[in-house]
């Protein structure tokens, strides 16, 4: 009987230590062990324990500390779930009104697009007129390559007369009228003993035709003559659309095929008995390939010979070609 006594008071003394206030040392040492929401409810846990130190912890007091714990993470999970949901209202406006504003840029971008289309081909269309202009008010021009700097400005007509008679002997005096005749500055990328090359105009466009004409097929030339090549003169944008049908143009002659250049820069092409026009280096090697001719986009260039003062000498041309350069 004695025995169960002291077994009671042992299990008595055990309770009320358990269920004894605790040392603010101890409280302060399980707040710190915990983050975050676990470490809240262990300060109000303590702290309303803290506030009935004298009363006993009983389970009813125990279930109420929790009820309170409960409602105030319940109350601090709806103020953050409101909170998410204002943030989560306010971008869905703000994604709405980016994607007007985005709506409305796609609108616009696709009429600047359209816009820029229309000035483009507008702007190519006045190109070509001005280019179109430009050679021909160069039309009666002729550039002549290779006449020796010796020959002074004031000798410059008295020498292209004499080239001239010579290439057409039976030419009327009256018709070979110039205008103007001058030497134009050497480019940057020839060295200073090639002389520079003449520009001359004609008065007349026929006579000019019939100089370049008769010139290609001339080999009786007087020997101060022979270096010398006849040009006509064109506008730098033909010269580079020209030179896009350099593939073409070397297999046609290559092929004895004859063509010369129309206006603006085309190839008017005679084979079978009709002319086919190339208004493009495409159209030009679609014609190529219907012809089963294959170009060779590397070609080198002719081969060069040298002139009497030692320059390189492009051979003569054997097809016919009007207006090359």
């Amino acid at each position: 009987m004695s025995q169960h006594r002291a077994k009671k008071c042992v299990d008595t003394k055990d309770k009320a230590a358990f269920f004894a206030a605790r040392t603010p040392h101890i409280k302060q040492a399980e707040i710190q062990a915990q983050d975050g929401a676990e470490a809240e409810l262990h300060a109000d846990f303590a702290d309303t324990h803290e506030a009935s130190a004298d009363t006993p912890l009983t389970p009813n007091l125990l279930q109420k500390m929790l009820d309170a714990a409960v409602l105030k993470m319940q109350a601090s999970f709806t103020s953050a779930l409101a909170k998410i949901n204002n943030e989560i209202t306010d971008l869905d406006a703000r994604a709405s009104q980016l994607e007007e504003k985005m709506e409305v840029n796609a609108t616009a971008h696709a009429a600047i697009e359209d816009r820029l289309e229309d000035i483009e081909r507008k702007l190519s269309l006045h190109e070509t007129k001005i280019t179109d202009a430009e050679d021909r008010s160069r039309r009666n021009n002729i550039r002549l390559r290779g006449v020796p700097e010796d020959v002074e400005a004031q000798d410059l007509t008295a020498f292209t007369m004499e080239l001239f008679r010579a290439v057409l002997p039976d030419i009327p005096a009256d018709m070979l009228l110039l205008d103007r005749i001058h030497r134009i500055p050497r480019p940057q990328h020839l060295p200073p003993t090639v002389p520079r090359d003449v520009l001359m105009r004609l008065h007349y466009y026929h006579t000019k035709d019939q100089i370049l004409r008769a010139h290609r097929t001339r080999k009786d030339l007087p020997d101060k003559f022979k270096p010398i090549l006849l040009f006509t003169d064109l506008s730098a944008e033909t010269l580079r659309r020209r030179r896009s049908f350099k593939p073409v143009a070397e297999a046609l002659r290559h092929h004895r095929i004859p063509y010369r250049w129309g206006y603006p820069a085309k190839l008017l092409i005679t084979k079978g008995g009709k002319q086919l026009i190339a208004a493009s280096p495409k159209e030009g090697l679609e014609l190529l390939h219907k012809w089963d001719i294959a170009p060779n986009l590397q070609t080198p260039g002719p081969r060069k010979t040298q002139n009497i003062d030692g320059r390189p000498q492009r051979q003569r041309r054997t097809t016919f070609r009007d207006d090359d350069h």
